[in-house]
């Protein structure tokens, strides 16, 4: 009888057994896995045996496309539905509170932002609007953090460092991202509903 996992080396491996788990459980959580923090083990598991079975793996068991994707960051992998998508996000790789709040204030589209952010557009918020809105944004970026798409530097001072992997953000929505009035008319669609 033929070994089953002939067809998917990888699960034969010393490796898979300390890793394969984990990476899998991540992966399906919608984890970006990169050569960064605690994610290093997984993405050298996942760099070594992507072309070694695991890719044909999530296809053939799943219908999903392990994707290995770059930025000029480094290296990492996610699993995605069979679709295109394209563009880039951001050049500047780390932020803070102020580097945001100069965007909402100051920036092309601030009633734009301020609309999205506050639900309003005026001169001064309070303090109080205004902390709101950077515990929303604090909120944001903890979930960013959980997809591996930011590293959260400082959490109480809204200071994040942007990873690789959110290049994939670009992908998927993209055409909104590039697309302003679009998400001007969805908020003025939202607002008279």
């Amino acid at each position: 009888m033929e070994n089953a996992n002939a067809n998917y080396p990888f699960l034969n491996s010393e490796q898979a057994k300390k890793y394969f788990a984990d990476a899998d459980i991540a992966l399906k959580q919608g984890r970006h896995i990169q050569d960064f923090g605690t994610d290093i083990r997984l993405f050298s598991f996942v760099d070594e045996f992507f072309e070694k079975g695991l890719e044909e793996y999530y296809k053939n068991f799943f219908g999903m496309n392990l994707v290995s994707d770059k930025s000029d960051n480094g290296k990492f992998y996610y699993l995605d539905f069979p679709e295109d998508g394209k563009g880039k996000f951001f050049e500047q790789k780390e932020f803070h509170w102020q580097d945001l709040e100069q965007t909402f204030k100051e920036s092309e589209h601030k009633q734009l932002w301020q609309n999205i952010l506050f639900g309003k557009v005026k001169q001064n918020y309070t303090v109080r609007e205004e902390q709101e809105v950077k515990d929303k944004v604090r909120k944001i970026l903890t979930e960013f953090e959980k997809l591996g798409w930011v590293v959260l530097k400082n959490q109480e001072e809204v200071q994040f460092e942007i990873l690789p992997s959110i290049e994939r953000m670009s992908k998927l929505y993209g055409d909104v991202i590039d697309n302003v009035a679009s998400i001007e008319e969805y908020l003025n669609n939202e607002q008279l509903s």
